[in-house]
């Protein structure tokens, strides 16, 4: 899986994976869900990226602890990502 993809869950809800960063050896993705007209909605997921042989799924994150330690990686992720753009003039 990767950044900029949509994937679509088992209950058929197409979501576009955001960001990607990799927390005590695992993949996480931060999602936004789609409409059904293929749009952004204001609901928000992360996801932790499950590989099993060559497959790959998604398992929603519901630990809130956890979801805290990915919110500051997703957080200084962006930070640095803003950062790294050039200064308009």
């Amino acid at each position: 899986m990767k950044v900029d993809s949509v994937i679509t869950l088992d209950n058929d809800v197409s979501c576009l994976l955001l960001e990607k960063v990799t927390y005590q050896d695992a993949n996480y993705f931060m999602a936004v869900v789609l409409t059904k007209d293929n749009e952004p909605s204001d609901e928000y997921v992360i996801f932790k990226e499950i590989i099993e042989g060559i497959d790959k799924f998604v398992e929603k994150v519901e630990d809130k602890e956890l979801l805290g330690n990915l919110i500051k990686l997703f957080t200084d992720s962006f930070k640095d990502f803003v950062k790294s753009l050039p200064e308009l003039s």
